[in-house]
């Protein structure tokens, strides 16, 4: 529950709260490049999915804390799969709303091939925690979990990496990083509190039931305020920076979430986690293909039959 709710008419601030941390996600992550000389794509990899999943990480906390363990690894599987399945037809959808009104020159969004590298190098690792079952291979999947904790380190440190020649310059609207990053994770937070409040608070209005209200808070909630940056980039025809903060997210939940659960040997494989890890999995490799020839989200189809599918035969 928000902190006030606002009922229905939630859902309206909610979506201002959570475009207004997009867009202040956004100049943070011009102005590190600008003070710091990283690159631009390299900060909105690393910095932007740290500031969104920071509501994510305090339920894995939490949950970690009072020894929930299904609902921490739950948490860390979601993120794939909704990224795969849901994200990327939001990315497409995005993009060809925003070149339909002239604000983008493509239709759909042109990438680099270098960054396929990232989401290939991320979606390998988990395939093996298919596998690594906590019953029967506890030692080897603590050690994995190092392993992918180390990953994202050396993978930070090369996105990270300075660049030459001349950054153009940067300024925040809160003049301090501090104060800015404060403020987009509290508009995310409120943000996300007050969408969901708001849908739920409106389908009780309509007479919706308890199962349709599921189906709209899951994706919505996770979407919207993970993908925000990625969205208002990618509006904007900065292709390479918006699909670098989704694949970021993507590789933070591939490699230091589940490296940490692992690590600490937290983790649970239930036919429910698997599937939605298979799926994350089939699509991720599937867009590596697409992005090998300039394009993203060429996927969507897939990803919304996959989402469809572990609907029925999981949730229903």
């Amino acid at each position: 529950m928000a902190l006030v709710s606002l009922g229905p008419v939630g859902v309206v601030p909610g979506i201002l709260l959570t475009v207004l941390s997009g867009l202040l996600i956004e100049q943070l992550v011009h102005y590190i490049s600008w003070r710091h000389r990283k690159a631009a794509v390299g900060v909105a990899a690393i910095f932007a999915p740290i500031i969104t999943s920071s509501p994510e990480l305090a339920i894995f906390l939490l949950a970690l804390w009072s020894g929930q363990v299904e609902i921490a690894w739950g948490s860390i599987v979601a993120q794939p799969f909704m990224a795969s399945t849901v994200i990327y037809p939001a990315v497409v959808l995005t993009a060809l709303v925003a070149w339909v009104l002239g604000m983008r020159r493509y239709r759909l969004p042109h990438v680099h091939r270098i960054v396929a590298v990232p989401l290939l190098v991320f979606t390998i690792p988990l395939i093996p925690i298919l596998f690594l079952h906590p019953e029967k291979y506890g030692i080897y999947g603590k050690m994995y979990g190092v392993l992918l904790l180390a990953v994202y380190v050396l993978y930070g440190k090369f996105m990270l990496r300075e660049v030459e020649g001349e950054v153009k310059t940067a300024k925040l609207w809160l003049r301090h990083p501090l104060p800015q990053t404060v403020a987009a994770i509290a508009t995310i937070y409120f943000g996300a509190e007050w969408i969901v409040d708001g849908i739920k608070e409106l389908g009780y209005l309509l007479g919706l039931d308890k199962l349709a209200l599921s189906v709209i808070l899951v994706p919505i909630a996770t979407v919207v305020p993970e993908s925000i940056v990625g969205l208002i980039f990618i509006t904007r025809g900065k292709d390479d920076e918006g699909v670098s903060v989704i694949v970021g997210e993507k590789a933070l939940y591939s490699t230091f979430y589940p490296g940490l659960a692992m690590a600490l040997g937290v983790y649970s494989l239930e036919p429910a986690a698997a599937a939605a890890l298979t799926i994350a999995i089939v699509v991720s490799v599937l867009e590596v293909v697409a992005i090998w020839f300039g394009y993203f989200g060429l996927t969507a189809p897939i990803g919304l039959a996959g989402y469809l599918y572990y609907l029925f035969y999981f949730a229903l």
